[in-house]
């Protein structure tokens, strides 16, 4: 299981003008939800950008405080600028030690399918997987094979190898995986272009 850290400080101007003040200052507002009230909070974009290139559902996060741990936590949700791409809004979600949680594990793909080779194409449906376990049992990612795969199979969600102490908690015919057959590329015949100046048929059989 992976743990980071994230210095964090806590916020008590709650208006919208108090988060454009944070953003403006380098740093991002943030709610952590779970046990009790929510918890205001902002964090520093430079660091969360630094230890966070991909925001993931599957990291526990460890808050620190004045150099004091407050909690664990993963990310529940973010707001993301889609034009200058930095995240204005994370909302956590509190962790307790000793109780299950539900959270989504990426699916990584692995191997060379004998469909592909065979002319294949392998279309993947499905990136990350719903889960329950304890927190300290929360799998980085989840490892598929498809080097047995062939043209018209499947790997379903009931055909993933069980982990141990991790349930997958979606339908299990879910298709993850599959290889297809490549779709045939109709192309259209080439048309001859006219050259300039040059009579139609038509006219030209009228000229005669």
């Amino acid at each position: 299981m992976e743990v980071n850290t994230l210095e964090v400080k806590t916020r008590t101007a709650l208006k919208k003008s108090a988060s454009k003040q944070a953003r403006k200052a380098g740093n991002i507002p943030a709610v952590v939800y779970g046990h009790g009230s929510p918890r205001h909070i902002v964090v520093s974009e430079r660091e969360f950008e630094k230890k966070f290139h991909s925001v993931s559902e599957n990291t526990i996060i460890s808050l620190i405080e004045a150099e004091k741990k407050i909690c664990d936590v993963l990310i529940k949700d973010y707001q993301e600028d889609l034009r200058t791409q930095s995240i204005k809004h994370i909302d956590f979600f509190e962790v307790e030690s000793g109780k299950l949680l539900k959270t989504r594990v990426p699916v990584i793909i692995t191997g060379n399918s004998i469909g592909v080779k065979a002319g294949g194409l392998m279309e993947q449906l499905v990136h990350d997987i719903d889960v329950e376990c304890l927190p300290v049992n929360i799998p980085e990612k989840i490892i598929i094979n498809i080097d047995s795969l062939d043209i018209g199979k499947s790997i379903h969600l009931k055909d993933i190898e069980k982990i141990d102490n991790v349930r997958f908690t979606g339908m299990e015919d879910t298709v993850i995986v599959h290889i297809v057959h490549a779709k045939a590329v109709v192309e259209a015949a080439p048309v001859e272009a006219e050259v300039e100046g040059a009579p139609a048929a038509e006219d030209t059989a009228k000229e005669e």
